[in-house]
């Protein structure tokens, strides 16, 4: 019975990962790591040096004197489309954002997110080159507006604001028209409501104004070219790089180890 439990003890302790002898391969393998680790971290800094640049131009469009006409969700479907379009027609979208056809082969991805809580859309490009970024994103409010589904609704906004002027321009010039009442009847209107209505009018004014010119859609602030690339991102390439070669060296050292071990437990040199 004593000799049954000692063998199951030693058994036991056979199975167990003892982390000092884990410790002593690691230190006997330790050049095996660093240089895994160093080769990794060489192969990152090459990848990092030599790949391609990924620059991202940014700004927010604001959605300017308008009353419902177009919503946030067709400028996004609107900059979707150019997205595709710009791989598919280039010549014919190059013509329409008074591009060169050079500096659209540049733009690597246009995509738009609407602002929550705001009347705003987000616009990210991402470029090879600063300049066509910038040029692309300027061009951008202009482009939109001449996008037939948006343009119809601009139309419509439009008739209907000249609607509205009249109305307001019949009753500011004669207050008591549809009265009927007496020639000789006096009658006294507050100057409060007609200045009220000058006011509305002169609105409606600048909102015209605006659907004729096109400047429904601003930007948020004058577009900037970024500092440096959006892609590669050499700090997340480096420091992956490091975690993914200490792995791949503990990784290693311990295949090593195994192998020797088992060359030897069968007497092989």
């Amino acid at each position: 019975m004593h000799v049954e439990t000692t063998t199951s003890n030693e058994c036991y302790r056979d199975d167990e990962i003892d982390l000092y002898d884990l410790w002593l391969v690691l230190k006997k393998r330790k050049i095996v790591i660093l240089a895994v680790i160093l080769v990794s971290l060489a192969a990152a800094i090459v990848y990092a040096a030599l790949a391609q640049k990924v620059y991202r131009v940014s700004n927010t469009l604001i959605l300017t004197q308008m009353v419902g006409a177009v919503k946030q969700g067709e400028l996004t479907a609107a900059i979707d489309e150019l997205n595709e379009l710009k791989n598919i027609r280039k010549e014919k979208t190059a013509q329409l954002l008074s591009m060169q056809v050079d500096d659209l082969n540049k733009i690597v991805n246009i995509k738009a997110s609407v602002s929550k809580g705001s009347g705003a859309v987000r616009v990210d490009i991402e470029t090879l080159d600063n300049s066509a970024g910038i040029v692309l994103m300027e061009a951008l409010p202009g482009y939109l507006q001449s996008v037939p589904s948006i343009a119809i609704n601009l139309e419509m906004e439009k008739a209907l604001t000249e609607k509205n002027m009249q109305d307001l321009k019949a009753i500011i010039d004669n207050p008591v028209k549809d009265l009927n009442l007496p020639s000789n009847t006096v009658v006294y209107v507050p100057s409060i409501d007609l200045y009220t209505l000058r006011e509305k009018y002169n609105r409606l004014i600048m909102t015209m104004e605006n659907i004729e010119e096109k400047q429904l859609i601003s930007f948020a602030w004058k577009t900037e070219p970024p500092l440096k690339p959006f892609k590669p991102n050499t700090k997340l390439i480096v420091s992956s790089s490091l975690v993914l070669g200490c792995f791949l060296g503990i990784f290693l050292a311990f295949f090593l180890e195994w192998t020797t071990n088992a060359r030897r437990v069968r007497g092989i040199k």
